[in-house]
């Protein structure tokens, strides 16, 4: 593995793990969390756009470039996207589990 490939994916894991948090809870877990978050976010994220055969982050990176005139890479934002996507998963399912244990004990 090229360390580059691996600054790149924890960098991408960091800041989709930051969205997923807050957009799910309005919070982050901090730098690490975040990244792992992330990481296993575009894991999950990126089998089921595979699945769904979407590219993620085409059309965002078409509108950008003609509203703004800003040209950036597809395949940076679709890893953002689709890790993003997985990692909101990840943790809406981690909030059901977490939700069923907490109305289990309370009774």
């Amino acid at each position: 593995m090229d360390i580059l490939n691996l600054v790149v994916m924890v960098l991408v894991g960091a800041v989709s793990g930051t969205l997923a948090a807050r957009i799910m809870k309005g919070d982050t877990y901090g730098f690490a969390i975040n990244a792992l978050l992330g990481i296993a976010g575009a894991v999950v994220g990126g089998m089921i756009f595979n699945v769904l055969g979407i590219t993620p982050g085409s059309n965002i990176t078409k509108v950008l470039s003609d509203t703004f005139g800003v040209q950036l890479p597809t395949n940076i934002v679709g890893m953002i996207v689709s890790a993003t996507v997985g990692a909101i998963i990840i943790l809406w399912f981690s909030s059901i589990f977490r939700g069923r244990k907490t109305r289990s004990r309370k009774r």
